[in-house]
């Protein structure tokens, strides 16, 4: 059996078709008791060799994880959808690895992968995410659980005060830095090279994976990223740390009622299901601040570091699917009208021209045109902010490649759903049979555009450049002429011009004013 020395002593772990995997390897000690809301500590020793062949616990949660986002859109293709509750705890702060050989004989690149789920739900365990299929492109595969919900993004006065940078929330975040600083330290054990790390992940894996890239605390630690349907500059703001610690504090009073003025001490003690709860009720009467700028992990919003090309150095792969807005249809035009995070991204990327979009998109949801609405909402909030990523990325001397997920699966959804939010993980991770996806009929042509997708996501990540001898020539993103590469509705690869949507404004000066005027 595949064995390796780590930090903290030696895992043992499976052989595979073609190489090994490692499942449940800690890369902090567990963030419970006195730890909670702490940054991640080291891992505690172990004697003799640690067993790494089963996934540990998810991370504190709904227990039926990703299955709150799925179910519903399962009945909306007829289908009925099996939730099964995950095993959950605070002792969560373990990565998964896969490799394509072993032993290991040479240095490949190793690709982080960072779960979505709103930051509330996911874990790098999903069978969505087994990295068989990805590593025979010939990368090494690391999946990470991160702290979530008020136990990964939570802030407090006495924690702030107790911490020797006076900051407090972003834990999940310091989970993410903590692990990438695990990898950087230990990855050539399993044949990765730390120099060249890919950090990818889709919706609030991708925003994170943005949030890192404006993190003093994260230089060094990966060379490369990949941002699936989740462009930080549009869709995530930050917030200062007086207003979380004053929800921190509204959080408290939920979980203890009847206290005058409750401790963290004795916030400590309450369960943690009890937490969340009581994170989800003030949720519901203020909004809840998530990211904050800590003046240490976040010293500046990633608006104003984008803005500043101050950006961590990294080449970029960005894009999203065709109708992202049709799975959170309902609830995703409330924030849209209300919300104020919504309403600056499109001042930040149509400029002048913002006031014209939001009323056509009003006109289309007034008469009913459900298609036409999520589009809009889809380019507003995704591709026209994606885009502008690409140009910032590039006007800071760094290349970008840009992309447009369009394929939709035949059944009673298609029309509804379309390319909807999240459906290019099976093709990413060629998980077309796992339970997380049976409940979509895949064909033949889903299972080649997936491996054309592999190839390009790996080819990435090993040299920066997705392309090579075979597929459809991917151009670098030029601000000129915006080249994407397409993944057509009817399962093709094909490059394409001019991404930009319609009134959406990609002039760099004029996206840096905006983005410094809006955060």
């Amino acid at each position: 059996m595949p064995t390796a020395a780590v930090a903290g002593g030696v895992v043992r772990g499976a052989l595979s078709d073609h190489g090994a995997v490692f499942k449940g390897i800690p890369f902090a000690a567990p963030p419970v008791g006195d730890l909670r809301w702490h940054p991640p500590q080291p891992v505690k020793a172990w004697r003799g060799v640690r067993e790494a062949t089963r996934y540990s616990a998810a991370c504190m949660q709904n227990p039926i994880g990703t299955g709150t986002f799925l179910a519903p859109l399962a009945r909306r293709y007829g289908v009925g959808y099996k939730t099964v509750n995950w095993e959950i705890s605070e002792d969560c702060l373990y990565l998964n690895i896969w490799t394509p050989a072993w032993p290991p004989k040479q240095p490949r690149a190793v690709m982080v992968w960072l779960h979505g789920g709103s930051n509330r739900i996911g874990t790098g365990n999903e069978t969505a995410y087994d990295g068989a299929e990805l590593v025979r492109h010939d990368v090494v595969l690391v999946t990470v659980n991160y702290r979530l919900g008020a136990l990964g993004f939570f802030a407090h006065p006495e924690l702030s005060a107790e911490s020797p940078h006076h900051a407090s929330g972003n834990y999940g975040l310091l989970d993410q830095i903590a692990a990438l600083r695990w990898v950087h330290e230990n990855i050539a054990a399993f044949g990765g090279d730390p120099a060249r790390v890919t950090v990818f992940g889709e919706s609030a894996g991708a925003i994170d994976a943005g949030m890192l890239l404006c993190s003093p605390l994260a230089a060094g630690l990966f060379q490369r990223v990949i941002i699936e349907s989740g462009p930080v500059v549009g869709i995530a703001y930050t917030h200062t740390l007086q207003q979380a610690e004053r929800f921190g504090q509204s959080v408290a009073q939920i979980a203890l009622p009847g206290r005058q003025a409750p401790t963290v001490k004795q916030l400590r003690e309450v369960p943690a299901a009890q937490v969340l709860a009581a994170a989800a009720q003030a949720g519901r009467q203020e909004p809840n601040p998530e990211f904050v700028l800590d003046g240490w992990v976040l010293p500046r919003s990633p608006q104003a570091v984008f803005a500043t090309g101050a950006q961590q150095p990294a080449g970029m792969m960005i894009g999203n699917n065709g109708r992202e807005a049709s799975a959170f249809r309902g609830a995703a035009s409330v924030p849209l009208a209300a919300g104020q995070g919504p309403n600056k991204t499109l001042r930040t990327c149509y400029g002048n021209m913002a006031p014209v979009a939001l009323a056509l998109y009003a006109i289309d949801a007034r008469l009913g045109r459900v298609a036409a609405a999520d589009q809009w909402l889809s380019e507003a909030l995704v591709i026209c902010p994606s885009a502008a990523m690409a140009a910032l990325n590039t006007a800071a001397g760094r290349p970008a490649f840009v992309y447009q997920f369009r394929r939709s699966i035949p059944g009673k959804g298609q029309d509804d759903l379309g390319s909807f939010h999240g459906l290019e993980i099976p093709f990413v991770f060629g998980t077309f049979h796992s339970t997380v996806w049976n409940w979509l009929s895949f064909g033949e042509q889903d299972k080649a555009l997936g491996e054309i997708m592999r190839s390009y996501w790996a080819n990435f990540a090993k040299t920066g450049d997705p392309n090579a001898g075979g597929l459809p020539r991917w151009q670098v993103f030029n601000p000129k002429t915006e080249d994407y590469m397409e993944f057509s509705a009817d399962g093709h690869a094909a490059p394409g011009r001019h991404v930009r949507p319609t009134l959406c404004d990609l002039d760099v000066a004029g996206l840096r004013r905006r983005l410094i005027a809006n955060q």
